[in-house]
């Protein structure tokens, strides 16, 4: 999946925004998903992404607090709907939550 550049401006702020009302910091997914803190940067950025599956990785990480913690987020408008629907993605790995 290739995003223009309107998309991955809106990506990112989204992550962001996100990460804001679940009062997350990178770090703290990083931790919970078993990678260091500039890998959750530069999936945030779009810089670092090693596996197409990586920015919906860190956004299913991010639904799934959400909806321990009852936070209503900003809506992905990019990634949307669900990983099995996009044939070039490894569903496996992201519901899985596996960043390497």
């Amino acid at each position: 999946m290739s995003l223009n550049g309107a998309q991955r401006n809106a990506t990112r702020a989204e992550f962001r925004r996100n990460f804001q009302l679940l009062d997350l910091a990178p770090g703290d997914a990083a931790r919970a998903l078993g990678v260091d803190d500039a890998r959750i940067e530069g999936i945030m950025s779009l810089e670092l992404v090693r596996h197409l599956e990586d920015a919906w990785v860190l956004r299913a990480f991010l639904i799934d607090r959400a909806e321990e913690s009852g936070v209503q987020l900003v809506p992905f408008t990019a990634l949307r709907g669900d990983p099995e629907d996009y044939p070039f993605l490894d569903a496996e790995r992201v519901h899985a939550q596996l960043l390497d």
